[in-house]
């Protein structure tokens, strides 16, 4: 069942509680300190354009808000209409467009997975599984931004989380090995988390083609996609049509950029998601460096590559060898 929101009691404030309750999702940024709800809108935007105070803190802890803005998909009370922002379309004028063969040198960092999974252009579905993968969907997020020139987009990221894996820690170290400050890295990912699988389908279903088009977006990022799919009871027929409802939503998708998603640990739907990838790795620890399997790919046979993360960081979620 979605999580209801509620309204504090507090005049003027509204605070986030998950609690069974139906209604109407919008997206919910909200202060991670406190849970103060900060903006609600109907399309997925950035986190830093909920901001609004002009100091920058929190109306509810008082505590700065660069850094804390988190986003979910939540039903909202109709009274809301204080924290409610309408859509505001970009214009068209400010999405800087760029030739499609300057995608093609996008990369993840390590040569030797590129290889295996290349070409990065919009149309491409790329599956990583393995519990190395949300490391790697995380670095890709952040190398979208860098310039062509470097192995980026240039671009802004739409990242969708999905098994509440995302670190923004290992996103600050990436920046800052490249020299970059984290806060405005950060303002260039539009990052949602999901608590269900109708969530998780109505997120990509029905907002995400707009919040690409929107946002100018070259990479969409779907962290742990079967993560919500791990309950003991759910029926298997509504799982496998949930699941139609997303492949769809990712079929639209990737008609506008180049969508990564992950399988972090073993699931019974993993063989479903594989089937609509355009290419497969599977990551795994080998010795002191990664083991890349190409398990598929439109254009070339399976094989196997090793590389090492030498310049990720050890992190709570994922064990990544030096």
């Amino acid at each position: 069942m979605p999580a209801k929101v509620h309204a504090s009691t507090m005049p003027g404030l509204h605070y986030l509680y998950e609690q069974v309750g139906d209604g109407k999702e919008h997206f919910v940024y909200y202060c991670s300190n406190c849970s103060c709800v900060i903006k609600v809108r109907r399309d997925l935007r950035p986190a830093s354009e909920a901001i609004g105070s002009p100091n920058g803190l929190c109306m509810g802890c008082g505590l700065p808000l660069e850094g804390s803005v988190e986003c979910r998909l939540a039903p909202i009370p109709e009274d809301w209409s204080d924290v409610f922002a309408p859509s505001t379309p970009t214009r068209k004028d400010e999405v800087i467009f760029q030739p499609a063969s300057s995608i093609l040198h996008f990369s993840l960092g390590f040569p030797r997975l590129d290889a295996l999974l290349r070409p990065f252009a919009k149309g491409r579905l790329i599956v990583l599984g393995g519990a190395l993968s949300s490391v790697v969907a995380e670095l890709a997020a952040f190398r979208a931004q860098l310039p062509v020139e470097a192995g980026g987009l240039n671009s802004a990221v739409l990242f969708i989380d999905g098994g509440n894996r995302s670190d923004p820690y290992l996103f600050s170290s990436f920046a800052k090995q490249k020299g970059l400050k984290p806060a405005s890295a950060m303002r260039r990912v539009a990052s949602c988390r999901v608590f269900t699988f109708y969530q998780l389908a109505a997120l990509i279903s029905e907002h995400l083609v707009r919040a690409v088009e929107d946002y100018g977006t070259r990479l969409v990022v779907i962290s742990d996609v079967l993560g919500t799919f791990n309950e003991p009871e759910l029926d298997e027929r509504e799982a496998r049509r949930v699941l139609g409802a997303v492949q769809e939503g990712i079929e639209k998708v990737k008609e506008h950029a180049i969508v990564i998603a992950t399988l972090a640990s073993p699931n019974k739907y993993d063989a479903m998601v594989t089937s609509w990838a355009d290419a497969t790795v599977r990551l795994s620890s080998e010795g002191d460096g990664v083991r890349a399997e190409l398990l598929k790919h439109r254009n070339r046979v399976p094989g196997v590559a090793t590389f090492k993360l030498n310049q990720l960081l050890k992190t709570a979620r994922a064990e990544v060898p030096r």
